[in-house]
């Protein structure tokens, strides 16, 4: 089973050429400066961005092809994405940001609160639900985001630097909490991170962009020894 990424993805002058496969059971972390394209990766799998060539398809099935038109609407993706700086929607409580893709997929609120509430606990958000994301710290905030983007039950997770901003003594509880649900998550998980001892700590195969194209592609390990 594997994400297939072949694609280019044309935005204003910039350009992103990938030609990729990520297993299922890794975790990948992709590398690289401002502006490489490691965004931009994340948003076409997530169908936030449409492929301007190419296909982008998850265990067989087509998920964007510039050629047929296909394109498979985010909301139907079997995708979850935990944005920079979570961006967790600032009107919402922290219960009903966690359950937002459940709603959006039409499931009735007293259904989706019952399914979320594994996961609620496993993070240890039960006493965060009533809260707005204001009050929350940016460690709890970034733990809602994880559930909001699980509790969909997706096959692939995508974590967009999701320790940016946070101070050194948060960023390293936050990265066990990271790795722990990481460890726990069957399916496909890409993280974008600049910090290489994020990388390190947390991925199989790190992967490195530079102006919109892939530089470096191996494991951890060989990374380590990377000249």
């Amino acid at each position: 089973m594997t994400l297939d990424t072949r694609f280019t993805l044309t935005r204003g002058s910039f350009e992103l050429n990938v030609d990729l496969s990520v297993n299922e059971g890794e975790v990948v972390a992709i590398m690289g400066p401002n502006g490489s394209g490691k965004s931009t990766f994340l948003h076409a799998i997530a169908g936030l961005l449409p492929v301007t060539s190419g296909t982008l398809a998850l265990d067989g099935e087509t998920l964007d092809d510039a050629t047929t038109d296909v394109f498979v609407d985010p909301i139907q993706r079997t995708v979850g994405l935990v944005f920079q700086g979570g961006l967790l929607f600032e009107t919402m409580s922290v219960l009903d940001n966690i359950v937002f893709g459940l709603r959006a997929r039409k499931i009735k609120r007293a259904d989706a609160v019952t399914q979320a509430e594994p996961l609620i606990s496993q993070l240890g958000l039960t006493d965060l639900l009533e809260r707005q994301p204001h009050e929350l710290s940016g460690g709890q905030a970034q733990r809602v985001a994880i559930a909001r983007a699980l509790v969909t039950q997706p096959k692939v997770l995508l974590l967009d630097e999701p320790m940016s901003g946070l101070d050194t003594a948060t960023r390293q509880l936050i990265r066990e909490e990271f790795r722990e649900v990481l460890a726990g998550f069957a399916g496909y998980r890409i993280l974008v991170t600049h910090d290489l001892d994020d990388a390190l700590a947390m991925a199989d195969r790190i992967i490195e962009f530079d102006h919109g194209k892939i530089i470096w592609d191996g494991s951890t390990s060989e990374y380590r020894g990377k000249p």
